[in-house]
């Protein structure tokens, strides 16, 4: 991993420089250059996760500087260093993550480096959890839900249909039961009929679909009906009569 620094005073940037080959395990090089100039072609270059930059520099400042990286695609890390404590709202409107005041000592910049591991952390977590929830899209063209987004109070989940035993029309809703709870979306039975796995999910009743594998048992009732048994939802689902050659030959 690179990170570099950018500052016009020589000394200030080798004592940031050690401080962070001392203090950042996971740094394999510390780029130094001595303008904002240098800065920009330098990352056309090379990949950097991170900017240590001065804002008071001759030339370009480090606030000008900050705004032409992020023209260019930078997407890394931009923590500002000065002695000026009044940039600092300019600072953040670049996404700066922190804004270290000069002299940097070793505890402050240690804060900062934690700052950046965590951001890291939660970038890692949102990519694999995008790279999970891609995994769950339906194959191109195959017009098959593989997910469904779902609300319980203000919160919306992503269920895998794997997980759903049966919806049920309620009203201007339908409700999606799990093993895990209830949920409800504003999809009729009729759309999803015509969206889900048709050897997977059964329209059994106007009403209702269930998934074939959750089925526990298929029972008649005191009438002769056919009822759908969900042990695991403590479920008993009627089938109509319009869809009992479901199950004539179980």
């Amino acid at each position: 991993m690179n990170v570099m620094v950018v500052d016009d005073e020589p000394l200030l940037r080798f004592n940031l420089q050690k401080l962070l080959q001392d203090l950042w395990e996971e740094v394999e090089q510390v780029i130094c250059v001595g303008s904002g100039v240098e800065a920009v072609e330098r990352i056309r270059d090379v990949d950097v996760h991170a900017v240590f930059m001065d804002i008071k520099m001759p030339g370009m400042s480090g606030i000008e500087t900050a705004g032409i990286l992020r023209e260019i695609g930078f997407s890394g890390h931009l923590v500002f260093v000065t002695a000026y404590d009044q940039h600092a709202l300019e600072a953040f409107e670049h996404e700066a993550v922190d804004y270290l005041l000069k002299p940097v000592h070793g505890d402050r910049l240690y804060q900062c480096i934690e700052r950046l591991r965590k951001r890291d952390e939660r970038t890692v977590k949102y990519e694999l959890d995008a790279a999970q929830l891609k995994r769950l899209l339906p194959v191109a063209g195959s017009g098959e839900l593989r997910w469904i987004n779902a609300t319980r109070g203000q919160q919306v989940h992503v269920i895998p249909l794997g997980d759903v035993c049966c919806f049920i029309a309620e009203d201007k809703y339908t409700t999606v039961v799990t093993e895990n709870g209830e949920f409800l979306i504003r999809k009729s039975i009729k759309e999803l009929t015509e969206t889900l796995d048709s050897g997977q999910f059964w329209r059994i009743h106007r009403a209702t679909i269930v998934q074939v594998g959750r089925i526990s048992r298929v029972e008649r009732d005191q009438d002769g009906y056919y009822q759908v048994i969900i042990d695991s939802i403590d479920r008993v689902l009627p089938v109509s009569r319009a869809n009992s050659h479901l199950f004539k030959q179980m």
